[in-house]
């Protein structure tokens, strides 16, 4: 399988650049270079750790993966752990939450 780089995230039908502070963003959409589509959406308030975000695929609904803010790491970096659905373990680690959600998609 083919990761998938980001293409666009759009936040209420406005496209981000890669430096938008996704964070405090309740549900945001993301588009791939591959032409899949996704929505995340941030389960709870989307303040402090931990927070978590859903990923699912825009098209059927299917979920896709989890992210979860951890919380402050080295300073000056965040880390966010990312899991696939249904997978049994972690996937692993970011540090920003565009990469987490771009490391589940495909």
């Amino acid at each position: 399988m083919v990761q998938a780089n980001i293409r666009t995230v759009t936040v209420q039908g406005q496209v981000q650049d890669r430096d938008a502070d996704l964070v405090h963003v309740r549900q945001f959409d993301v588009e791939t270079d591959t032409g899949h589509r996704y929505v995340v959406t941030c389960d709870g308030p989307p303040v402090g750790s931990p927070s978590d975000w859903s990923v699912t695929s825009a098209d059927d609904g299917r979920a896709i993966g989890h992210v979860r803010l951890l919380g402050a790491g080295m300073p000056g970096a965040t880390n966010y752990r990312y899991k696939k659905a249904g997978a049994l373990f972690s996937g692993g680690k970011q540090f920003n939450l565009w990469n987490a959600v771009q490391s589940l998609l495909q």
